[in-house]
């Protein structure tokens, strides 16, 4: 038993699930992969996700230690978001995932577009 953050975990992969657990920390993280991203830049790539969403879900994923905000000192502000090493670890698990996703779809009969 792991116990983190008050919370306790029979099995240790239950950590990463309960850290990104809904769609929209997974896409984050997904656009994340590629460079950092301003909260607009996500906005537009995550186009059915609230600002009060994302923002929500970006200090959890800040909290989790899995995304790092860095801000600019310019006019106006400029904030931008990136991986951390913990969350480019993660990304080794998300590719495992899609590589499987696709393939089940595949034999499902799915359409790929």
């Amino acid at each position: 038993m792991i116990e983190l953050n008050g919370k306790k975990y029979i099995c240790p992969s239950q950590i990463p699930i309960h850290i990104v657990d809904d769609k929209w920390k997974f896409l984050i993280i997904w656009y994340l992969a590629s460079k950092p991203l301003r909260v607009s830049e996500l906005s537009q790539k995550i186009n059915d996700i609230s600002q009060r969403t994302l923002s929500r879900k970006l200090k959890d994923l800040e909290e989790a230690s899995l995304v790092k905000r860095e801000v600019f000192a310019e006019v106006p502000p400029k904030v931008e978001y990136s991986l951390t090493n913990h969350g480019v670890k993660l990304l080794e698990i998300f590719n495992i995932l899609s590589t499987w996703g696709e393939q089940y779809a595949k034999d499902m009969g799915a359409k790929l577009f």
